[in-house]
């Protein structure tokens, strides 16, 4: 398991006390009550991002602004944090050439 897991915006939304005291208890549990706990856990979460898609809460959208670009290095420097070594090394390239293309078009527009 990763021990550099990182919660991220959308987990901190549908994750409650409840949730993690049932997912703390869950290896304590036989394998029969592990399996009903276990769906008990994903239905409550599924619940949870149903409530939030029906809640128009904005908090979620909050980094889209209106340059695309900017949208995209964003979101690309935010899933870096949870790539291997290799990965952020391949999204760095990918953000250098958008850098790349930014700079030609500031340059020639």
């Amino acid at each position: 398991m990763d021990n550099n897991y990182i919660p991220t915006a959308f987990d901190e939304k549908i994750q409650n006390k409840d949730l993690q005291i049932l997912k703390t208890a869950l290896p304590y549990l036989n394998g029969a009550r592990q399996k009903e706990i276990l769906m008990l856990i994903k239905s409550m979460e599924l619940r949870k991002s149903m409530e939030l898609i029906d809640s128009n809460d904005a908090s979620l959208s909050i980094c889209s602004g209106e340059n695309p670009m900017e949208n995209t290095m964003n979101m690309l420097n935010d899933i870096r944090k949870f790539c291997s070594e290799r990965e952020q090394e391949q999204i760095d390239l990918v953000m250098n050439v958008f850098s790349m293309f930014t700079t030609y078009e500031t340059m020639f527009s």
